[in-house]
């Protein structure tokens, strides 16, 4: 009966986009939407029914708890319904007809200068990151060790490695320029593609160095969905595309060891699979794959065996300050909590100390075990509703603003983020840089706005390092 709900959400799913596809609408953030519930909540349930416990991380919580029932493929149908009733709701407010629209794309040169100081504050703290792990082959070898804590950084300002990220942002945003360049058909120079070639190595660079899949995913899709957004064709890519993203995903932490040996066959040996044994390889890259998806399915399956309140009523907001404030610069020790409490839920064991390996619940699990199954349902109304706020509030009135886009996909993918582990504390903390950029470009782009017209109906703006003037009309 499961399978069956699952059929009829994925086609449920597939016909609202049709239907979106049919009505002209483009890719947005509720394409994003779909296409990340049909993986999580269709795709993977079924995937699990099917092949067990090969494609899940939890063994423990499969194990224990199972793979779901008829309840939870209710509950996901329902949730997604409720979700898609709050986002078609249209505000109440009427815009006054006649009155133009000024539209203000984000200034290139204030753009430029922003993506400049990200490249160059990620270098400046990858440059630290690297000098006190001992050299570039070291960080990359021991960055899955680091991840896991079984290597602890010293220091009072360990906290600085959450910037890092920025040697990554720094390439995206800049592509995100020279696409905005090409749509108004500005000339690139070459200058400035070295430049975005020199983003591009120090953002691969930084992927290796976390030994995780998400650092290398997240820049893709988004230049990906940048460069479709202002009008880019990309059939071909878009399938080029996925299969990178699946290759990442499925090596995961085998792609280091594979870069510094230059060698493929290294993923042959680190998997203990015969060089010859293709089949194998790739049916281990397909299972590692499926089960970096399949965590929030099997959270709230197994959060559906918790009672209500078990770990608190909000705790994790409540603790959200805290979590912000560097504990050892400031002295004290943090505990893990909310964290703790459903970490060792999911996995049957407390966490030890100093490690990590955290296992939230997901959006579905997190207000399960907060509000109930009528707080899950309706809060996903409400979110739905929030979700098109975004959509409505930062989507870009030029199509041909690919920062404007930038920045709208960075809250797209924020809000997936959050739908995946369903705690605030990864959206803001984790992804911290994007917001901070999101924040400077802003800034820019209001006191852009605020500065008075030129004679003849036009704001001009000074090139900077080679960036042509561009006119906004007002």
């Amino acid at each position: 009966m499961s399978q069956f709900i699952y059929i009829l959400l994925g086609i449920w799913i597939v016909g609202v986009e049709l239907r979106r596809y049919r009505r002209g609408q483009p890719l947005d953030a509720m394409t994003a939407f779909n296409v990340a519930y049909f993986i999580l909540f269709v795709f993977v349930p079924i995937n699990v029914l099917y092949f067990g416990e090969d494609v899940v991380r939890q063994k423990y919580a499969y194990e224990t708890y199972g793979a779901g029932g008829t309840s939870t493929a209710v509950y996901l149908l329902a949730s997604y319904v409720l979700f898609c009733l709050g986002y078609s709701l249209k505000s109440r407010k009427t815009v006054q007809p006649n009155i133009p629209v000024r539209k203000f794309h984000f200034s290139l040169q204030d753009s430029v200068r922003v993506a400049k100081i990200a490249l160059f504050m990620g270098i400046a703290l990858m440059a630290i990151y690297t000098a006190q792990l001992g050299g570039v082959s070291n960080a990359i070898a021991e960055a899955g060790a680091i991840r896991y804590g079984e290597i602890t950084l010293e220091g009072k300002f360990v906290f600085y490695t959450f910037f890092c990220q920025f040697a990554s942002d720094a390439f995206v945003l800049f592509f995100a320029i020279l696409v905005a360049k090409r749509a108004r058909k500005i000339g690139i120079k070459t200058k400035e593609k070295v430049f975005l070639l020199s983003a591009f190595l120090f953002f691969v660079y930084y992927g290796l160095t976390t030994g995780g899949r998400r650092p290398f995913i997240y820049p893709i899709l988004l230049c990906f969905l940048v460069y479709w957004s202002v009008g880019r064709k990309m059939k071909k890519a878009g399938v080029a595309v996925l299969a990178l993203v699946f290759i990442i995903a499925g090596l995961g932490s085998i792609l280091g060891p594979i870069i510094l040996s230059g060698n493929l066959s290294t993923a042959f040996d680190i998997v203990n699979v015969n060089r010859a044994d293709w089949p194998a390889l790739f049916e281990i890259a397909y299972d590692n794959a499926t089960a970096g998806v399949a965590d929030s399915y099997i959270h709230f399956a197994a959060a559906q065996k918790a009672t209500l309140w078990q770990f608190g009523f909000l705790t994790d907001i409540v603790n959200l300050p805290r979590d912000f404030f560097p504990s050892r610069l400031f002295g004290f020790s943090r505990t893990r909590n909310f964290l703790g409490d459903t970490s060792e839920f999911i996995l049957g064991h407390p966490l030890e100390e100093g490690t990590t390996g955290e296992e939230p619940l997901g959006l579905h699990g997190y207000l399960l075990v907060n509000f109930g199954y009528a707080g899950m349902l309706t809060l996903f109304f409400c979110l739905g509703m929030f979700y098109r706020w975004i959509h409505i509030r930062f989507k870009p009135t030029d199509p041909k603003d690919a920062v404007g886009w930038l920045i709208y996909w960075w809250l797209v993918l924020g809000f997936f983020i959050y739908l995946r582990d369903g705690l605030l504390i990864f959206v803001l903390k984790e992804q911290i840089t994007w917001w901070i950029l999101t924040a400077l470009l802003l800034h820019h782009r209001v006191r852009r706005i605020a500065m008075p017209a030129q004679p003849g109906g036009s704001t001009k703006i000074r090139p900077a390092n080679g960036f042509q003037n561009l006119q906004t009309s007002t």
